[in-house]
């Protein structure tokens, strides 16, 4: 042991040189992306090796040892006080930490021998019967062996949850591995986990209208003034009603926030003006709800949106309208928040629907060379099957994107459907300013055909092209179950 002690010490002090011996600023570009990697992957073995640690711990203070358990016997109430005490972390690292060691010695196959009231170990029990491992198991063994960080693994289990008479765990399971197969190298935590909540949705769906009703009766403001005669407001939103709230105020400040640019006329004129205003971003938004609310109560609902009206737009396919049991399950656009039938019931009641049908593969119809831009039917479809920016590593919904034709237009591209892909301002700007490209191949799965191809320099002459990464619900609908295996409609509501 003093051999592992001294090898951790000796790792601890030439990391903590590093800042002192590597001049930063003498770093290229891509040097310093380099370091960052490479020193992300450091922390994410870090939080790894503690996690085992921490593991044991929790094998140590099990509740059965009682006052006996390494935890109480430290002096502490919990492993996780203990784990806060010896890593100096915050209570939130240490609640990660802690958390982590719980499920890698529940997913284990065998548990340590008890103790007794001496300290002493006490011998197996050979009635004790096999441990039964949790659903989770799997995604644990993945972390272990280093195939997914600690961070993705906690935003898959979240996601998915717990198991239930409902759900039960081997679902859990297989959609977990199905959700491995779909990571992208560039999936943050955040995506991994609104993933895990979609395929959780196809697998509860009693569960989605209970979790509506949960979050409807969450939906609070308050309002109160200071001493100073300022107003205060402090809201919070059901998923349907705080996309639309978003979604107008989006709409407003497009321009200013990273919205699209291609605008014509009089919202061309009107767009300057609200990125050009000098006032910041959350200053315009006041104003923009004030004025919203004047035009509320004179009932005039287009006086401050001109010929746009906001919407909540959902995606369902075809086959979740027609569920035998009225269950068939749609998600917000832009957040892939899960909704229930009857939400998606009411929408089409009040706003229609709009019908796109996808080939046996998944990729979307093809309508030519008519037009240099594309029509509100194809950005739809668009929309739907890349669910936002398809740049690695954003998050941009498509409210906020442009659509890209893979060969420029001027150079006889086609407005077709194959040939789009949508970016935000930022990623569509890089892409043509910096000389990146977006290629496609020819494949089997439509969302697998599509690569970034960055631009080479100096120091990478030879860049590697990453894959692009769809997150649209008709995607995520395709792989809920199993493959596509005939052509499904996609309905955009």
């Amino acid at each position: 042991m003093a051999q592992m002690f001294e090898a951790l010490a000796e790792m601890t002090s030439r990391v903590s040189r590093l800042h002192a011996t590597t001049d930063m600023a003498a770093l290229a570009d891509d040097e310093l992306k380099t370091f960052m990697r490479l020193a992300s992957s450091l922390r994410q073995e870090a939080e790894r090796v503690l996690a085992f640690g921490s593991a044991e711990i929790h094998q140590r203070s099990r509740r059965e040892f009682g006052g006996a358990g390494l935890a109480k016997t430290s002096g502490h109430v919990n492993p996780q006080s203990l784990i806060a005490a010896l890593t100096g972390s915050t209570k939130a690292d240490a609640r990660k930490i802690d958390h982590l060691g719980r499920s890698l010695m529940q997913a284990s196959s065998s548990q340590s021998p008890g103790i007794d009231k001496t300290g002493e170990a006490l011998p197996p029990d050979p009635d004790s019967g096999a441990v039964v491992r949790p659903w989770f198991a799997v995604i644990t063994d993945r972390m272990s062996d280093g195939q997914i960080s600690p961070d993705r693994f906690e935003a898959l289990r979240s996601g998915l949850g717990e198991s239930s008479d409902t759900v039960p765990a081997d679902a859990l399971a297989a959609a977990a591995e199905r959700l491995l197969g779909c990571f992208h190298p560039e999936d943050a935590p955040e995506v991994v986990f609104r993933d895990a909540r979609q395929a959780r949705a196809f697998l509860d769906r009693a569960g989605v209208l209970e979790k509506e009703i949960e979050l409807q009766a969450k939906q609070e403001a308050k309002i109160w003034t200071d001493r100073d005669g300022m107003v205060h407001l402090k809201a919070s939103f059901a998923p349907e009603d705080g996309a639309w709230f978003k979604n107008t105020l989006d709409l407003i400040l497009g321009p200013k926030i990273g919205g699209p640019r291609l605008a014509h006329g009089k919202a061309a004129t009107k767009a300057a003006e609200i990125e050009n205003d000098p006032r910041t971003t959350d200053q315009i938004r006041a104003s923009v709800l004030v004025s919203l609310i004047r035009a509320g109560s004179l009932v005039d609902e287009n006086a401050i949106l001109a010929q746009k009206r906001p919407t909540v737009q959902i995606i369902v396919t075809a086959s979740e309208l027609t569920q035998p049991n009225r269950d068939g399950v749609a998600f917000i656009e832009g957040t892939g928040i899960p909704v229930s039938s009857a939400t998606i019931d009411r929408l089409v009641c009040d706003t229609g629907y709009i019908t796109s049908i996808l080939s046996d593969n998944g990729s979307p119809l093809d309508l030519g060379r008519e037009a240099r831009l594309f029509s509100p039917k194809q950005r739809v479809v668009i929309s739907g099957i890349q669910g936002g920016c398809a740049a690695p590593g954003c998050d941009a919904p498509p409210s906020f994107c442009e659509i890209h034709h893979i060969d420029h237009w001027i150079d006889g591209g086609k407005t077709n459907i194959l040939d789009a892909i949508m970016l935000c301002r930022h990623h569509h700007m890089h892409l043509h300013n910096r000389g990146h490209r977006i290629i496609r191949d020819t494949g089997p799965r439509y969302e697998d055909n599509y690569y970034w191809v960055p631009a080479a320099t100096q120091d990478t002459p030879h860049p590697a092209r990453v894959r692009l990464r769809f997150r649209g619900v008709a995607h995520d609908n395709a792989m809920a179950d199993e493959p596509l295996r005939t052509a499904p409609q996609l309905v955009h509501a």
